[in-house]
């Protein structure tokens, strides 16, 4: 057994408390925003670019949003954005015990901005001819489910932006077998999002027009 050194673990409570706390707690300060109707489940959809099941899901508490969701809720609505101010500034929060300087404050700014530049298409080396990326190889035929997921929706943000980004980029960020990443890029085909243009080691996927 390992020693006893006199530190006591946190006890969680309210939203902290689990997931399903966690769930039931977002989906009711969502409707208390938006409300729970067709219109409220459109407007979630474009304020995050989830799916229409995934958004439902939130607001009848089924499961709470996940990481890259909740950080675009809490940038683009005021009420996630005040709770989450006031989970900080609560008890259960860890006091800071001296102000932060300056220094600390320019270089999280600085940790932001190269956080951003990473995902930009100019960034360096960042994307080379790859023959993993062929899009001949892509499955589009692969049975797929018709719900997006994070994946295809990240890729599709990044295509959007006019990067040149494949498969191999999917592997590489979110850690999943080359199989995986290319069936991800064939559904977005199949679903009629997603083109492939140019040259087969020159081109690059593409946003479909809708």
């Amino acid at each position: 057994m390992l020693p006893k050194k006199g530190r006591k673990l946190p006890i969680w409570k309210g939203v902290l408390d689990g997931r399903e706390a966690y769930a039931r707690t977002i989906a009711e300060l969502l409707r208390k925003e938006h409300g729970d109707s067709h219109r409220a489940v459109k407007h979630l959809m474009r304020q995050t670019d989830a799916s229409e099941r995934t958004v439902k899901h939130w607001l009848s508490a089924q499961h709470g949003p996940d990481t890259v969701f909740f950080l675009r809720l809490v940038v683009s609505s005021p009420v996630i954005r005040a709770f989450v101010l006031g989970l900080i500034e609560g008890p259960a929060s860890n006091p800071l015990r001296d102000p932060v300087d300056r220094f600390s404050l320019a270089a999280a700014r600085q940790a932001y901005v190269v956080g951003e530049a990473a995902l930009s298409p100019s960034a360096k080396g960042y994307r080379q001819n790859d023959p993993e990326d062929d899009p001949d190889r892509d499955p589009v035929n692969d049975p797929e489910s018709k719900e997006l997921n994070e994946r295809q929706h990240w890729f599709l943000a990044r295509v959007a932006e006019g990067g040149r980004y494949g498969a191999k980029e999917i592997t590489t960020v979110w850690q999943v077998s080359m199989k995986t990443a290319r069936r991800d890029i064939g559904a977005l085909q199949k679903a009629q999002l997603l083109e492939y243009i140019g040259s087969r080691r020159k081109g690059r996927y593409r946003r479909r027009a809708k």
